[in-house]
């Protein structure tokens, strides 16, 4: 866990003091990253970003973050990519890495494959990036919703937070959505983006926010399809499924930190933790 935030300008003549805000939004996240702490702001002062790290994957100083790419992007991220090896692998022509970080392959990926970037991503994330050459600002939610992210459009000024709380300080006054209360008191969770705080709303799974000439577009870029097959036996369903955990569990098992497991005492946690001890 990571806590990630920051401030967007959607009006550049807007006068903003990153400093102060990205401090306090450093204060309020600090819970989530022991592990180090930093923060960018844009040359122009279009954009700024901080970070809270809890380091997993390349525990160097040069996969502290924010983290500045060699084609002149920035990107703050909480969460993991999963196949970033094979993103190295399949990228490495192409870019020079210079870290073990699997944040360091997004920006790989973002440079070879533009805005399609995400379908190439595998993992649980929350992530935010600026490209200063074409002046646009990317926020991308994991397709299901592991890692949280939040936002808040204030007098033409965007803030995001990895909690709710660390976009509070901006809010013309703290008070509670009813319609999302209403949600919660029914279904014990709010079923769309509004929060329980009037003006936060959160990025939706599977969800890209993108800003670019001033303008704020929200996109869905991964959905769930499904295929339905008639007629296979159960043998042939039983061995995908046995294919398909162990390749999942070796790869949350990737870390350069040990790696625990918590066990209920339900089916799926104590399969997940068997298929565990033995890859």
């Amino acid at each position: 866990m990571c806590g990630i935030a920051g401030i967007v300008a959607l009006n550049r003549g807007r006068r903003i003091d990153y400093e102060a805000g990205l401090g306090a939004m450093n204060g309020l996240l600090a819970h989530r990253g022991p592990d180090g702490s930093g923060t960018w702001i844009q040359s122009e002062r279009c954009a700024g970003f901080t970070h809270r790290r809890l380091s997993v994957i390349d525990l160097t100083d040069a996969a502290n973050q924010p983290m500045l790419g060699a084609n002149k992007t920035t990107i703050v991220h909480n969460g993991e990519i999963y196949n970033y090896l094979e993103l190295q692998t399949a990228l490495r022509h192409q870019w020079a890495f210079k870290t073990e970080s699997d944040t360091e392959t997004i920006l790989a990926a973002y440079e070879a494959y533009g805005t399609q970037f995400t379908s190439h991503l595998r993992g649980m994330f929350a992530f935010a990036i600026w490209d200063d050459r074409k002046q646009r600002f990317i926020c991308v939610r994991d397709r299901i919703g592991i890692k949280p992210l939040y936002y808040a459009v204030i007098d033409g000024i965007l803030y995001f937070a990895s909690e709710a709380k660390g976009l509070l300080p901006f809010l013309p006054e703290i008070e509670t959505d009813p319609d999302a209360l209403s949600e919660y008191l029914t279904f014990q969770y709010t079923i769309g983006e509004q929060t329980l705080f009037k003006h936060i709303k959160q990025l939706m799974p599977g969800h890209q926010l993108v800003v670019e000439n001033g303008q704020l577009h929200i996109s869905r870029y991964w959905d769930v399809v499904y295929d339905v097959e008639n007629g296979r036996p159960a043998e042939s369903w039983e061995s995908e499924l046995d294919d398909l955990m162990r390749d999942s569990v070796s790869m949350h098992l990737r870390g350069d930190v040990p790696v625990g497991t918590y066990v209920s005492g339900g089916v799926d946690s104590t399969l997940t933790s068997i298929l565990a001890g033995g890859v």
